[in-house]
Parts: structure tokens; sequence; C-alpha cells
């Protein structure tokens, strides 16, 4: 029997001295606690790798760089959690030691709470590893198959946020049409940063929506792809308008390479 089924058979007894349930009920509920422990370790992660994959990359990001970008702050984020959880168990240890050397029964029950807590935080690092790695295996293929360099930069990842912004005002688009049947202000505030006049973005994205009706309508089911090849036409149209903005604000360019980190080996640095 583990520490952490002991403990557990120990706290229900605390809190439960004059249950109703039969003995036998609560030795069945104790004996089973382990699956907690081993199904924690299987599904215990925040996201499946099939949410993190196919719903928070391709929602939160519309170029590798972007996807990129998401993997290291999931990274970051676990990384944190994982140094959050070396020093809570540390100092929990640190506290049992003194609380077992007060020897008084307040100090024997939080020695017993540390101790408990140091058990249960162990599924939370393993999974919080686990995702790292995912992450980061997640990473490696999204830049191998989009031929990034493994030294890329700011200057590398600033050319990519114009095409970026198109797919995402454009997806937008479609989304507002499709929920409300109307293109929402926050698009027509997009389009226009970017340099897409608001009535011809409107135009060519319901045009680009009648085309995949009469598609329905003759019993075709089109496929997601279809929507991908419109976002990529509307790069290919657009990608060049936001110079329009750049003129109008005052300035001849987006990046300062001043400020912006270059790698000097990818051929970047000056």
């Amino acid at each position: 029997m583990s520490e952490a089924l002991t403990l557990s058979k120990n706290l229900l007894g605390d809190l439960l001295p004059e249950s109703s349930i039969s003995q036998e009920g609560l030795q069945k509920i104790v004996d089973r606690l382990p699956e907690l422990h081993r199904g924690k370790r299987a599904i215990g992660r925040k996201n499946s790798q099939t949410t993190a994959t196919l719903m928070t990359m391709t929602i939160l990001a519309d170029s590798p760089y972007r996807q990129m970008k998401q993997c290291l702050s999931q990274i970051s984020n676990k990384r944190a959690a994982l140094i959050e959880s070396h020093f809570t168990v540390k100092k929990n240890l640190v506290k049992i030691k003194r609380w077992k050397e007060e020897s008084d029964e307040l100090s024997d029950i939080q020695a017993e709470e540390a101790l408990v807590q140091n058990e249960e935080m162990k599924s939370g690092v393993e999974n919080s590893l686990k995702e790292i790695g995912m992450y980061q295996d997640i990473y490696e293929q999204i830049r191998t198959s989009h031929g990034i360099p493994v030294d890329w930069d700011e200057v590398d990842y600033e050319k990519q946020e114009i095409e970026h912004a198109l797919r995402m005002a454009f997806r937008h688009a479609i989304q507002n049409i499709m929920s409300s049947g109307k293109i929402a202000i926050s698009t027509v505030e997009y389009w226009e940063q970017f340099g897409v006049h608001p009535m011809v973005g409107e135009k060519l994205t319901r045009e680009y929506l009648s085309s995949v009706q009469k598609e329905l309508s003759e019993n075709k089911h089109p496929s997601v792809v279809s929507m991908h090849q419109f976002l990529d036409r509307m790069v290919e149209t657009f990608k060049e308008e936001h110079k329009h903005s750049l003129t109008r604000i005052g300035v001849d360019a987006i990046v300062n390479h001043q400020y912006a980190y270059k790698n000097r080996s990818n051929g970047n640095g000056s």
C-alpha cells in the first residue's frame, strides 16, 4: 500500500469517524484510489495532444512562426510551473523537518499535510514534463516542415506577420458573416490597419461564401482546404497593401532593425 493511499485512508477516517458508509464500502473506495493517480497520469494534463495540435495551433496562429511562438509560450508556462513546484517541495521538506522536531500535535498535522502536498504534486509535475515534450516535438515538426532555420530570429518572425494578419482578418470575416450575417466593426478596423478597403474585403468574402454555397447546393462537400486556399489568395492579393497605412502614419518600415533581435549566422545581421 503506497504512502498516498495510506494517507487517503487516514484522511477518510478522520473526516468520517461516524460515517453511514460501511467499513466494506470505505475499504472499496480506498482500494480504488490508485486508479485516480494512474488515470491522472494518462489524462491529467490541461489539454489533450489532439486539442493542442489541431485546435490551439490552428485557431491562435496562421503562420508557422506564430505557431512556434505558441509552442514556446506553452513550454515557458510549464517550465515556470515546474520551477514553482520545485521550490514548493524544497520549502515543504524544510518545514516538515522543523515540525517533526517540534513534535506537538499541530506540528504533526502540518507535517502530514505537507507530505501529502508533495506526494500529490508528483502527478502535476509529470504532466507538465509531458506537455513540455509534446510542445517541443510540435515546435520542431513545424520548424522542419516549413524549412525554418534552427537559428531563426525576430526579423524572420516579422516577415510573416503581414500574411498572418491578412489570413486572420479574412477568417474573422467568414466567421462574422456566418454568425451574424454582417461584418463586425473589429474586422473592418483590422482590414483598414493592413490596407484592405473594408468594402472590398467584404465583397470578396461574400463571393467566396457564395461559391461554397453553390457547391453545397450541387451536393458537393468542399473540404477546409478550400477555405485555406481562399485565405492564401487574399494574402497574395493584399500582401503589399499595408504600405498605404505606413505612408498615412508617416513611417517607412514596420521593423526597426536597430532594435530587432538578429542572428548574424542566418544573414539577417549587419
